[in-house]
């Protein structure tokens, strides 16, 4: 919690005593006005709800009449048109002359424009014969040939697939007059929208084309029904009455926005809506003829969003529970206004009003239907938004005075309280900021206090302890100098020890006598690893070392087995030489014991290398020896064995003795032969060659002797040659040799697989077979001299391929199983292009 100092105490009292009256006054007063302003918006919003409902009463009722006015003009137009002669020329002049305007949407969504156009008030005329054939038909300012005039008598042949007018017209007496409800093909959500977002966007979306027929009974002199002539209003007429209100500010539009909930619609006197922003709303037939029901509260909400069913104000309740009140309160002829919600959520209040009407089927409540125009309930509050606006402008004013006076207030006080706390809280300051100086270092400057009294005597205090403490810390200034000192002469020489541990290519390891590691080298963690740390026990130290542990346990204990002594360690990459050291710290090994490693595999690679081509010299001079002193004596039996195997007078027994013998002296030839090769390699010659048409003439060379012994070879080798520089000959003679120890690893057939493969630095030759693979043990013998495991051949085949391998700084692996076969793996670099051995 912070320390509240004297002069805060004082300056806070102060201003609480002259400023809580003056706060509590000022929200006292705000309070007031703020409840006055909320009743003002609440009276304001009212009396303008009720204006803007009934102004909108008013307007639906002035609809209502004009439509009403409407349908009685189209009464009078049917009744005229059926006392005239029903020939073309009437029906086309009638069909003209009869036009109302239609304010329309023309162009594209991203470049929309507007019409205003005369279009004929009826979209067919028809004249019927007493048995419903169609005698003349004008539909869309065309008379229809007779192949597309129908029987109208059939519900299903008529022009949407479900009518009955000509039956009901048909009971008539003249001058008697059958209104339709409105008919047409329902339109759904997605052929109106067309891919825009909402109703108001879709320029080029579908529209509904529908009709309400006009009938009337045509009868001869002698009252014998003769027929009757049928006019089809055209539904955009009667749109045209709802499509362009707007409640709002504009008056009018083009094309409502249903979103806003500013818009109007027509539903008959069964609640269907008849006229509507949203067409797929609007009552119509399926593509059978079959009235689509009205969505209702057990309708799926993925088909009322999906606009595939019509909307009907009797069965909406779900919605709002006002539709279907708007509904009954029509059919009772009354008008008013109600809250309503639509299916989009916009909250809006809907005035209707009925539109009186009573021929045919719309006697039955003396209405075609009503008028409701809808306003969103926000857009209602405009004025007591502005009311309210206006009353917050006046109380922000009166709380910037408020705030203004409080601050001139604080200010004087809190200079009072100031002036009054400064005299009593200075020297105690003084002698505050003292005692901070003093605890940061700085006792040169005593603290002056100008009074005699109490303050003035601690002051006085103060200062003696001051200087006190002056005079000890020079003296423990000195004494941590001189410990500076000898701490830093310690550190050199440690750090010039350590410089020199560091250096060192031997691992240094020190444990304690407890086998806890005291110490380690670079070198070490280099062996051993980079996360181990001091404290760790000898056994978790070297637990990948067979035999350390053993020993390091047996010098600890024993206090013997010190000196060096050399340690093999067979690791995944190979045989690994060290040379150990185990050595005591102090006599006895008193205060631990200390382990050097130091790794001699290279000097130990080094020395075999050495024995084996001092090994490879002295049998290259013993070679060409035995060559030079055996194959002379030799090529003499030969031809003397020769010269008696062609004498007729032998028997046979003794011709196939003497056939072995020469097939032996070719052996032994052949083997002096490889011995020379051995002993006497040619000098390589590099050249920039394919290594890929090299392998192919390979198997070339040995493709017949695979087909004697049914071997098959899968090659590998990619079209793209692969160039670099290579004794190709040479490369083929260690090919040829793998190969052949192949063919005869498999003398009743088997596969050869052969591929080629290059990287940044390495290009491979990988040859597999399925024989019975080479036994472990063997595994490193192999490339040893006269190594075979065979009762024929040299033992020098894969000898000379190392040889070769070698000679061009490769590699040569070899991978053997005895279920599986064996794989030779051969390596060469890419850049021994230049090279001359």
């Amino acid at each position: 919690m912070p320390r509240i100092t004297l002069f805060k105490k004082i300056l806070t009292v102060t201003l609480l005593l002259s400023l809580i009256p003056m706060l509590v006054t000022s929200l006292i007063l705000l309070s007031s006005l703020e409840s006055i302003n909320q009743r003002l918006t609440a009276e304001i919003a009212g009396s303008s709800d009720t204006q803007a409902s009934q102004n909108l009463q008013m307007r639906a009722q002035h609809i209502a009449e004009t439509i009403a006015d409407f349908l009685r003009q189209r009464e009078s137009d049917l009744l005229f048109l059926s006392q005239t002669p029903l020939d073309r020329n009437t029906l086309q002049n009638f069909y003209s002359t009869h036009r109302g305007e239609l304010w329309e949407r023309r162009g594209t969504l991203r470049s929309p424009g507007e019409a205003h156009e005369l279009v004929p008030l009826y979209r067919s005329i028809a004249v019927i014969d007493s048995s419903g054939y169609e005698i003349l038909v004008i539909r869309n300012g065309k008379f229809l040939p007779p192949s597309k005039l129908r029987d109208v008598a059939r519900p299903d042949l008529t022009e949407f697939l479900s009518e009955d007018y000509f039956h009901r017209i048909k009971k008539l007496k003249k001058g008697e007059i059958h209104v339709t409800r409105l008919t047409g093909f329902h339109i759904s959500k997605q052929e109106q929208l067309a891919g825009a977002s909402e109703p108001e966007f879709a320029v080029n979306g579908g529209y509904y084309e529908g009709v309400i027929r006009f009938g009337t009974p045509l009868y001869s002199p002698g009252g014998k029904f003769k027929g009757m002539v049928v006019i089809s209003l055209d539904h955009r007429h009667l749109m045209e009455f709802t499509q362009h209100i707007d409640p709002g500010l504009n008056f009018s539009t083009i094309f409502p926005s249903y979103k806003s909930g500013n818009y109007a619609f027509l539903f008959d006197d069964e609640g269907w809506i008849i006229t509507h922003p949203k067409f797929w709303d609007i009552r119509g037939v399926d593509k059978n003829g079959k009235l689509v029901p009205a969505y209702n509260k057990n309708s799926s909400r993925e088909d009322i969003e999906s606009g595939k069913i019509p909307f009907n104000l009797d069965q909406a309740g779900f919605i709002h529970p006002n539709y279907p009140v708007v509904a009954r309160e029509v059919r009772l002829n009354r008008k008013g206004f109600v809250d309503t919600t639509n299916v989009g959520g916009a909250k809006k209040i809907m005035a209707y009003a009925p539109i009186p009407y009573d021929t045919g089927d719309y006697n039955r409540f003396g209405i075609f239907g009503g008028v409701t125009i809808g306003f969103q309930v926000d857009q209602f509050h405009d004025a007591a938004r502005k009311g309210s606006r206006l009353i917050n402008r006046e109380l922000n004013d009166h709380h910037t005075r408020s705030i203004l006076i409080i601050l001139a207030t604080a200010l004087l006080a809190g200079t009072s309280a100031w002036m009054l706390s400064r005299g009593i809280t200075r020297p105690i300051n003084q002698l505050t900021a003292g005692a901070r100086r003093l605890a940061h270092g700085d006792a040169s400057a005593p603290v002056h206090v100008s009074s005699s009294d109490e303050l003035g005597e601690l002051a006085g205090t103060f200062n003696f302890m001051a200087n006190e403490l002056e005079l000890r810390k020079t003296s423990l200034l000195s004494t941590l100098d001189e410990l500076q000192r000898s701490r830093m002469e310690i550190m050199e020489e440690r750090n010039f020890k350590e410089s020199i541990l560091e250096s060192i290519s031997s691992a240094i390891v020190t444990f304690s006598r407890e086998g806890l590691l005291t110490s380690i080298n670079a070198t070490g963690r280099t062996f051993l690893g980079t996360d181990i740390q001091e404290g760790t026990h000898f056994t978790e130290v070297f637990r990948e070392w067979p035999g350390m542990p053993k020993k390091i346990e047996h010098a600890l204990l024993c206090r013997t087995g010190y000196g060096r002594q050399p340690l093999h360690l067979d690791r995944a990459d190979g045989m690994t030489c060290f040379e150990i050291g185990l050595f005591q710290i102090g006599s006895e090994a008193e205060k631990g014991l200390t382990v050097t490693l130091r790794n001699e595999t290279e000097k130990e690679k080094l020395r075999e290398e050495m024995t084996r081509l001092e090994r490879l010299a002295s049998l290259g001079k013993l070679s060409a020896g035995i060559a030079h002193e055996v194959r002379n004596p030799l090529t003499g039996i030969s031809l003397l064995l020769d010269d008696l195997h062609d004498r007729a007078s032998l028997a046979a027994d003794d011709q196939e003795m003497l056939k072995k013998a020469l097939s032996e002296i070719e052996r032994v030839e052949r083997l002096i032969s490889a011995l020379l090769s051995y002993s006497s390699p040619a000098r390589l010659e590099f050249r920039i060659s394919d290594l890929n048409q090299v392998v192919r003439d390979v198997i070339m060379l040995l493709r017949k002797q695979c087909e004697r012994q049914k071997v098959d070879i899968l090659l590998d080798v990619d079209e793209v040659p692969l160039f670099f520089g290579f004794d190709q000959e040479k490369i083929k003679q260690a090919l040829l040799n793998i190969m052949k120890n192949a063919l005869e690893a498999m003398p009743d057939g088997g596969l050869i697989r052969i591929a080629t493969a290059s990287d940044s630095c390495f290009a491979s030759i990988t040859l597999s077979d399925n024989g019975p693979g080479i036994q472990e043990e063997y595994i490193p013998l192999i490339f040893e001299p006269f190594f075979t495991r065979k009762g024929a051949g040299t033992g020098l085949g894969l000898s000379i391929t190392q040889r070769i391998m070698d000679e061009h700084h490769g590699k040569i692996r070899v991978e053997s199983d005895t279920d599986r076969g064996t794989t030779f793996i051969l390596e060469l670099p890419l850049n021994l292009t230049n090279m001359k051995l």
